[in-house]
């Protein structure tokens, strides 16, 4: 209180800001008490004649009255705190969503980013597979050829090649490699394009499945299970990315 009376005229906003606490709490140990002793003399009770059923009404009026006291009390203090609460929300909402709207312009970039490199594996490796495959085309029409010439160790050679060539479609696939950023990882799923899907010819199931009458989630799980590879009739979706982020 003293150190207060130093400080010029917040001295006074201080030491009335302390004496206000100062009489709270007295208040609040009062009525403690007084709530303690209630408690203590409802126990006590005993209803047994008509005077004990008279004297238990009019203890009751007390314990009402000792209820209004206490919600009395409390209920400045709970519209001030309620109050500070909400000016905190609202001040927290007001700096945390220019930084969530920052993110989600962030993901979205990223994901396209992960879904274009996707695109151009499999644009690459469809165009290794026509080639292995023309390659393929090649040598076998050479091996037809020098069969139908008599040549035979010419005809099992191109045949060789030919089976080599499909060995190298069948593993050359393009590796699509993200940088690898610490405490940022992306999971691929897939989402179904509404607008193009036309709902009647998709089929009553497929592999067990039931799809009819359309029930998204199933096609969706039946999507995720085949990796994006299944075709199903009347249904579009495409690959999509979410990218999670962890500050540890």
């Amino acid at each position: 209180m003293n150190d207060a009376k130093t400080i010029g005229s917040n001295a006074l906003v201080l030491d009335t800001a302390e004496e206000n606490v100062t009489v709270m709490n007295a208040e609040e140990s009062k009525l403690g008490k007084e709530v303690s002793l209630i408690e203590q003399r409802a126990e006590a009770v005993v209803v047994a004649s008509g005077a004990d059923f008279e004297g238990a009404g009019l203890f009751l009026k007390q314990i009402k009255q000792a209820q209004k006291q206490v919600k009395d009390y409390w209920e400045p203090l709970r519209v001030s705190a309620k109050k500070s609460y909400d000016e905190v929300l609202n001040h927290r909402k007001e700096m945390i969503e220019p930084l969530e709207k920052a993110e989600k312009i962030v993901k979205t970039k990223v994901n396209e980013y992960s879904a274009e490199q996707e695109h151009k594996r499999r644009e690459q490796e469809e165009a290794m597979r026509r080639l292995a495959q023309a390659e393929i085309d090649r040598h076998l029409n050479e091996a037809a050829e020098a069969e139908a010439n008599g040549d035979a160790v010419g005809a099992e050679y191109a045949m060789a090649e030919a089976e080599m060539m499909e060995g190298v479609s069948i593993a050359g696939g393009v590796q699509h490699q993200t940088p690898k950023v610490k405490g940022i990882s992306q999971s691929k799923t897939w989402e179904i394009c509404e607008s193009e899907c036309d709902w009647s010819k998709v089929p009553v199931s497929l592999i067990g499945i039931e799809l009819r009458p359309v029930d998204k989630a199933a096609v969706l799980r039946l999507i995720k299970m085949s990796k994006g590879q299944v075709e199903i009739p009347g249904i579009k979706f495409r690959e999509t990315y979410t990218t999670s982020v962890s500050t540890r």
